[in-house]
């Protein structure tokens, strides 16, 4: 699915208002995850998006397309607990790609949600919050969003 990924990345960078970075999450990234604890609450504040993840957007991905007005505002999240690799999820999902930065950024969505992180050795760990932004903004360019 990696090679799909690429296709698609001239699409989702227009998508985005040819704006960096360029959104990576994809539903065949995404899979059901039991998570066994909470792990950290993120309060759904881009409110003046017209497209949230739920509804209709959530199926028809709307809500990874600013141009039509999905979500712009992202979070940074931080976790120093794994040794080569770990994954981001939220409420009842897990994200299948790797992280092997400390740091990623999430749209942080019009709705509250839980976010969890799973180190490399399959147990979940702590996140903390760094910073919040906006796609274009020019922070953190390196760190991936999801």
């Amino acid at each position: 699915m990696r090679i799909f990924d690429i296709l698609l990345w001239p699409f989702m960078y227009f998508l985005g208002g040819f704006k960096f970075p360029v959104q990576e999450t994809h539903p065949w990234h995404v899979k059901k995850y039991k998570w066994k604890t909470s792990s950290l609450l993120i309060k759904g504040d881009d409110i003046k998006s017209k497209f949230g993840q739920s509804g209709i957007s959530k199926y028809l991905g709307l809500f990874h397309m600013p141009i039509f007005g999905g979500l712009k505002k992202y979070i940074v999240l931080e976790n120093r607990n794994y040794k080569n690799y770990w994954n981001i999820g939220w409420n009842s999902y897990i994200q299948i790609l790797k992280i092997y930065d400390s740091k990623i950024k999430l749209l942080s969505g019009k709705e509250d949600f839980i976010a969890h992180a799973l180190s490399d050795n399959k147990n979940e760990v702590e996140l903390k919050v760094v910073d919040f932004g906006t796609i274009g903004d020019g922070k953190y360019k390196k760190i991936r969003l999801f």
